[in-house]
């Protein structure tokens, strides 16, 4: 019996088999209904394994792993979720966690327009790079994302919100690194997947061309990232420089006022020397005098500064 995660799309001469769960249950059933290998299926099992495309002569099919990247919204984190074809002649199983929203509503157009599907899938190598493209789409929004995200940012630092800022700085770039490791290996793959597709089913040229507009998309997103990488270092450097004038002059104004309460400390200390000669103790209004001495000596000290331009 067909697992009820296991969904099957129809078409004249293709099919595609969407498993939407990777329990022990889904993966006996596709080994046994499809005659899949024991260590491909393996590798549909957590954790997210290497990126790769594996031809199985013996069992007619190519096995191939892709990473792609989620945006989390609950954490405002990019993560990476693992999506894995066995591309047959005659049909195509995927196999992921139903995660991919893209490729789910792509799925359910695909069973409300029937005629859509029959023309998709009339060629099976358009159809596979159909697929693809969809989960390519998926990444672009995330691409927009990130830009408003720096953008908002670079706002945040030249206004001074630093306590923000940091944990912001911090995620963005964890967000780019994580985007950039599941698109790294995507070029590479799509090349080998190009030359292993003729030994498998009937491929033409322009069905071909198809993944040349995939390596397309995989070099734009790349090159979005590279720039954007460069710019949230940008946006750090920014920060720390600001960081850092704000922290010379805390620490400078905490040196002049240092200074200030020294001075007067000793000033103070000199009248209560035990010396017969001191001069103001015990003469009329002397606390007075010696506080407006303090205060006179503390607003030339302060003058001095500010014409120093220390203050």
């Amino acid at each position: 019996m067909t697992p009820s995660t296991i969904h099957t799309l129809k078409g004249k001469r293709y099919q595609w088999i969407n498993a939407v769960k990777t329990s022990g249950e889904e993966l006996q059933y596709l080994e046994k209904a499809y005659n899949l290998h024991p260590l491909d299926l393996k590798d549909c099992l957590p954790p997210i394994q290497r990126p790769k495309v594996v031809p199985r002569l013996d069992r007619k099919y190519i096995f191939a792993i892709f990473v792609f990247p989620l945006f989390n919204q609950k954490t405002r984190e990019i993560e990476q979720q693992e999506i894995d074809f066995f591309i047959f002649k005659n049909k195509v199983i995927t196999v992921h966690e139903n995660s991919f929203m893209d490729l789910k509503n792509f799925f359910q157009l695909l069973e409300l327009k029937p005629d859509h599907r029959d023309d998709l899938m009339a060629d099976p190598t358009r159809f596979i790079s159909q697929l693809l493209d969809e989960l390519f789409d998926a990444c672009f929004p995330m691409i927009f994302h990130i830009s408003n995200d720096i953008d908002t940012l670079h706002t945040k630092v030249l206004h001074g919100r630093t306590k923000e800022t940091v944990y912001e700085i911090l995620r963005l770039k964890n967000n780019v690194v994580t985007f950039r490791k599941a698109m790294q290996p995507h070029r590479d793959l799509l090349r080998r997947l190009i030359n292993l597709l003729p030994h498998y089913m009937k491929v033409s040229d322009d069905s071909l061309h198809t993944y040349d507009r995939l390596i397309d998309h995989t070099k734009e997103i790349w090159d979005h990232l590279e720039t954007y990488n460069s710019a949230i270092d940008a946006v750090q450097d920014t920060h720390s420089t600001l960081l850092s004038l704000r922290l010379n002059d805390i620490m400078k104004t905490l040196t002049i006022f240092s200074i200030i309460l020294l001075g007067l400390t000793l000033f103070s200390n000199l009248f209560i020397i035990p010396a017969y000669s001191t001069p103001l103790i015990g003469k009329l209004y002397d606390f007075w005098a010696i506080l407006g001495l303090m205060m006179l000596g503390t607003l030339v000290v302060i003058g001095i500064f500010k014409k120093k331009k220390w203050l």
